[in-house]
């Protein structure tokens, strides 16, 4: 019961792109309505902070395991115990080995032995056409190169305006009834969240009904408890960017029939719905996002200073 399960994938990168996209990008890739442990509310898996970090919509947080070895782009190792406690761990090694026309993906998952009579229950789990395999698939997708991916120059540049701003320097005190600099950068993180998930449930469509609504991410208790999580605005503004860099990437993966794809978007605004109604995903996602959404919280944080 101690053999390693052992999977690969063959993507056409170079060995430091499939590094990167797996480590960076797995919020985006990752199959998290199926192999997530929020269900419906997942939205993002990260590395962060020497750690694997699923987070729900309301920015949550469960961690699945600890960095033991990190050395890109050669590979990493980290201890593996999704919905467990950080004792009842076992291990997954992820090796990235360079060929001339890309990148073979070598995922080796050990340490049943540490688990006794538990050992072949919990190899089993990971084993079958849904488990390590499926998740490589979906990284192999993830990966590819799309000549007719959305072009996201315009929502890059938005992003880049908004988090220049953010860690430009100091911020007043806000207004009354106003959000203050921590809050609106919170407040672009949460949705950029919650974005990604839509994505994911348009990629997996997994029967639960396609809706967008932004009422979390103006949740006071969640805008707060994703600022405390932080602890201080560089964090802040890192974790922001993160997000950012999921849901660009999320959007990218989606082809342009998915991104026709009617999504009900319940939007609203000082507790105003201002939008209840289908509306294609990717004109919110990425045209209103960057026309409208980022550049009315620069003008917020500009006000701030």
């Amino acid at each position: 019961m101690s053999t390693p399960i052992i999977r690969s994938a063959f993507v056409q990168r170079n060995q430091e792109d499939a590094f990167r996209i797996f480590t960076t990008e797995i919020g985006a890739w990752w199959p998290l309505p199926t192999h997530g442990l929020f269900g419906e509310r997942a939205a993002s898996v990260s590395f962060r902070d020497d750690q694997i970090v699923e987070t729900a919509v309301d920015g949550s947080e469960i961690i699945w395991g600890e960095i033991r070895q990190w050395e890109p782009p050669n590979g990493l190792i980290m201890s593996w115990h999704p919905g467990r406690d950080a004792t009842d761990a076992s291990e997954v090694e992820v090796r990235f080995i360079a060929s001339e026309d890309g990148t073979n993906v070598v995922l080796e998952h050990r340490g049943w032995e540490r688990f006794g009579a538990d050992a072949m229950s919990r190899r089993r789990s990971y084993i079958g056409p849904n488990a390590w395999g499926y998740v490589l698939d979906h990284f192999a997708d993830g990966v590819e190169r799309r000549e007719d991916a959305a072009d996201l120059t315009g929502l890059a540049a938005a992003y880049e305006t908004f988090f220049a701003l953010a860690e430009s320097g100091e911020f007043g005190p806000a207004p009354d009834n106003e959000w203050d600099a921590d809050t609106t950068i919170a407040h672009v993180a949460l949705n950029d969240l919650a974005m990604t998930a839509v994505c994911q449930a348009i990629v997996h469509r997994t029967g639960e009904p396609l809706r967008f609504e932004n009422q979390v991410c103006h949740d006071p208790s969640a805008l707060s408890a994703w600022i405390d999580a932080a602890g201080d605005r560089s964090t802040l503004v890192a974790r922001g960017r993160a997000a950012a860099i999921d849901v660009q990437a999320a959007i990218r993966r989606l082809s342009p029939e998915q991104r026709d794809t009617l999504v009900h978007c319940r939007l609203t605004h000082n507790g105003d719905i201002m939008v209840d109604e289908p509306r294609p995903w990717g004109v919110i996602a990425a045209v209103v996002q960057a026309q409208m959404h980022l550049p009315a919280h620069v003008e917020q944080l500009t006000n701030l200073q």
